[in-house]
């Protein structure tokens, strides 16, 4: 029997990314890339063929130098970068292993240990990063909802690129 074929699939369009709130001594480890404004929780892309978990240890020890566990996911965060691209991102609250923090160039200029409340108002860290935080605080019986860019779903937030909008 053959019917209508169907055309090709576009090529892939999403990057997924992942990151990982460390709280060590009533402190938060944040960084600064070279190429951000911003401070965020240690992050990056997941690599071909790699588990989100695996992903989020191996980028924190290339980061930062500290070996971590992985714990519970904090959010998922998806963003229409423009038409034909999306990101998507899933936080993680980790647990330390060993190690110290130290930035690692040439990616990394620097790294903080922050206390809790300082980086949950501090506009020098992402918003991203200090909603990941804030929800990494709380206790873990619970999946809070996001107010945060209008996401209704629980731990969700999502953004649309508009163009002409920025």
């Amino acid at each position: 029997m053959s019917g209508p074929s169907l055309p090709p699939l576009p090529a892939p369009h999403t990057r997924i990314g992942v990151g990982g709130v460390l709280f060590r001594g009533g402190r938060v480890i944040v960084n600064r890339a070279v190429y951000r404004t911003r401070f965020t929780v240690p992050s990056g892309y997941v690599e071909p063929g790699e588990s989100l978990e695996h992903a989020v240890v191996r980028e924190f020890e290339e980061e930062t130098g500290v070996t971590v566990r992985v714990g519970r996911l904090l959010l998922t965060r998806h963003k229409v970068v423009r038409p034909e691209e999306s990101d998507v991102y899933f936080a993680y609250a980790l647990e330390y292993v060993a190690g110290e923090p130290t930035a690692h160039p040439p990616e990394i200029s620097e790294v903080r240990e922050v206390p809790i409340e300082e980086a949950l108002a501090a506009p020098w860290i992402s918003e991203l990063s200090r909603m990941s935080i804030r929800l990494a605080v709380r206790p873990a019986d619970a999946w809070p909802r996001s107010p945060w860019k209008g996401g209704e779903a629980p731990g969700l937030a999502t953004e649309v690129y508009h163009p002409g909008s920025e």
